[in-house]
Order: C-alpha cells, then sequence, then structure tokens
C-alpha cells in the first residue's frame, strides 16, 4: 500500500514539473496557433480591466484578444486584403478576431465552457470572429460544448507585465448570425497548439 502511494505521489510530481510549451523568443507574432490544420498567427492585447474605485490587486481576471488579418474565402465578394501580416504592425485589415473573457489571473488551466459560466453580458460570449473589409460581422464560432477547449496559464511575470499561456479550443458555427457568409468552410473551429506571450494593459472604466 504504501508503494501504491508513493507512486502516486511521484507521478503527480513528476507531472508538474514537465515543462509547458511557449512562445519562441523569436516569434514576429504575440500569438500563434493551428486552425483547422492550417498556421494560424496574429497581435494579441490582454487586458485587466477595473472600477475607478477598485485596486488593481483586486482585479482577479483578464480578457485576451487576438487579432490577424490572415484571408478566408469569400471575403467581402473575395476583396481579401492580401497582407497576411498578423497585425504585427496594427495597421491592417482585420480579417479575424479570437475573444476570450475573464480568464483567472493565476497560473493554471480552466475550461472554456467555465469562463462563459461567468460572463454577465451575452456578447462576452467565448468566440472566433471573421470580418468583411468594412469590419461588419460575416460567419462567428462560438463554444457550444466541443471539446477539447481550454486554456492555461503557464507563466505570469511581475516585473514585465507579461503573461504566457497555451490554450485548445473547439468552436461551432453560430448559426444566428444575420446575413451569414456562407462560403463551404468547415462547421467548426478548432485551434490547437495556441501559445501566447503578451504584456497586460491596465483599462479602467470611465
Amino acid at each position: 500500500m504504501k508503494v501504491f502511494i508513493c507512486s502516486i505521489f511521484f507521478i503527480i510530481a513528476v507531472t508538474g514539473c514537465i515543462r509547458q510549451p511557449n512562445l519562441p523568443v523569436n516569434s514576429p507574432y504575440t500569438v500563434t496557433g493551428i486552425l483547422n490544420d492550417s498556421t494560424w498567427y496574429g497581435t494579441g492585447e490582454i487586458l485587466r480591466i477595473r472600477e475607478p474605485a477598485q485596486r488593481l490587486r483586486d482585479v482577479k481576471q483578464f480578457n485576451l484578444f487576438v487579432y490577424t488579418d490572415i484571408d478566408y474565402p469569400g471575403m467581402s465578394n473575395g476583396q481579401n486584403p492580401n497582407t497576411n501580416t498578423g497585425c504585427v504592425n496594427r495597421e491592417c485589415t482585420r480579417t479575424q478576431i479570437l475573444m476570450l473573457y475573464d480568464i483567472p489571473l493565476k497560473k493554471g488551466r480552466t475550461t472554456i465552457a467555465k469562463l462563459n459560466r461567468r460572463i454577465t453580458l451575452k456578447n462576452e460570449q467565448a468566440n472566433l470572429s471573421y470580418l468583411g473589409n468594412s469590419g461588419g460581422l460575416e460567419k462567428r464560432y462560438t463554444d457550444q460544448g466541443l471539446k477539447p477547449s481550454w486554456i492555461r496559464v503557464t507563466k505570469i511575470d511581475k516585473a514585465t507585465g507579461i503573461i504566457e499561456g497555451v490554450f485548445t479550443l473547439s468552436l461551432k458555427e453560430d448559426m444566428s448570425v444575420y446575413g451569414r457568409l456562407e462560403n463551404g468552410m468547415s462547421k467548426t473551429a478548432r485551434l490547437n497548439n495556441g501559445l501566447f506571450r503578451i504584456k497586460i494593459k491596465d483599462v479602467i472604466l470611465k
């Protein structure tokens, strides 16, 4: 019995010491991943939002937004920006936005389903949106119970404000989008091997 218990503790210890994957230091993008078997990348923002009277240390969550200009089939009648820069310089025609809300500001893994249960506004559901050249919504994928779908914060550097993490998302097309683009894309969006390294930005509500 003692041997069995010791073995369990050994497995837990080894598992905890396994090095988590991280974004390469020389990556030109702050977020990367594989979307439905294709390379995906973009520029991310981590926002820590607080009320004017709220102390910074009392804010226990953050929002993650990722922007990219990667083309997709049928965008605005074929008028693709043909840039694919990942919006590194922020001056780009955004074609896709990934939004994840209320992520715990601590190391650890959280399912997307749990994040969505915390939202207070309907439009704050985790989603991947496709936009037209004018910025209008063309297509959207949301969490609808598909698995696996989670995010893990692997490192928080308090000195620099940089947060690192990994994620896997399994989203399904939102059929309620008015005038949604029907372009033959998959009905599911699976974003695997997601990695991010982003400096947190504080936003004070007015």
